[in-house]
């Protein structure tokens, strides 16, 4: 089978960007989890550009393309868009658009009466994130977004799945304190913030709450997954091909449940009759969007917990 060029795949994501009335599409370098580091299944921007750097955003088309990334990247990306048709663009460096005005730049110009809707998967973007664009563009020609779509699901032939690699148990003796106490904390914490929940994201965060370590990500102990935390119960969110029998019956010892990875969305409209805290700066617009009522915006408490340093200085 012939090699797929860049090219080749930005031809195909046009193909569902006019099917669904869309002018354009954005794709960043994060992941459900904005995590520094993704797993091959969320590097979307590498697939569509070739561009591996850490740090950028990818704007396509359906007749241009560009990409930002900042001053670390310039010599690589100017190196790995050869070839291509993306423009490249150095933010802070004179006369260079931001991806707001580059999008009204475009769907305004006279080669491009298309439709004034926009696409981006709601679940890689942040709900600041998503605001801020939202209004950047509204502010530019009444551009809207749409956040319900990913072509890539479509178009990305043989996409990496999400790593099954084991979930582990890091021993109380390196931990210092168990899961159950680091929960109390930081459920005494939410009370402090008007909050009887939350999501947590942030797959480091998660880890250390639970004092579990994995290897889905390369040279870091996570494991792919979410835990909604409420006053009277914790369910982590999994795939459970990676969860032994063991660590199913540590976690029930420790008060958390187990529900499947892809079943957060509608774990989060289970817990419909708390006060869910939502960090508007780490938690996506997609799963933000599930919750209904009764949210509190506000910035994650583990952080702040987590500098209390228990015996073993963790």
């Amino acid at each position: 089978m012939k090699k797929q060029t860049i090219q080749d795949r930005m031809a195909l994501l046009r193909e569902e960007l006019r099917r669904e009335h869309l002018s354009a599409f954005i794709f960043p370098t994060t992941d459900p989890h904005h995590s520094e580091y993704t797993v091959d299944h969320w590097r979307g921007l590498e697939w569509m550009s070739g561009f591996t750097g850490m740090t950028g955003t990818a704007v396509v088309t359906l007749e241009s393309a560009a990409l930002w990334t900042d001053s670390r990247y310039f010599v690589q990306a100017a190196e790995q868009l050869k070839g291509t048709e993306y423009q490249l663009m150095k933010p802070k460096m004179g006369g260079m658009p931001t991806v707001a005005d580059w999008i009204a730049s475009e769907l305004f110009s006279l080669h491009s009466p298309h439709s004034t809707e926009i696409g981006v998967d709601g679940m890689l973007f942040s709900v600041s994130d998503v605001e801020q664009l939202k209004e950047e563009l509204k502010q530019r020609g009444g551009i809207t977004v749409r956040t319900n779509f990913d072509p890539l699901a479509r178009i990305w032939r043989n996409r990496p799945q999400i790593p099954q690699n084991p979930v582990e148990i890091q021993p109380l003796e390196m931990a210092g304190e168990d899961a159950k106490s680091k929960l109390g904390r930081i459920r005494q914490a939410l009370r402090q913030q008007h909050a009887d929940g939350m999501l947590v994201t942030a797959l480091d965060d998660i880890a250390w709450t639970l004092n579990l370590r994995g290897s889905d990500v390369h040279c870091h102990p996570v494991f792919v997954s979410y835990l909604l935390i409420a006053s009277d119960r914790a369910t982590l969110y999994v795939d459970k091909e990676k969860v032994s029998s063991e660590v199913k019956t540590y976690l029930k010892s420790q008060g958390v449940a187990i529900a499947g990875y892809s079943e957060v969305s509608s774990g989060l409209k289970d817990y419909f009759e708390y006060n869910i805290l939502l960090d508007p700066d780490e938690v996506c617009y997609t799963l933000y969007q599930q919750v209904t009522r009764n949210i509190v915006r506000g910035t994650s408490p583990i952080a702040a917990v987590k500098t209390v340093k228990n015996k073993v200085g963790r």
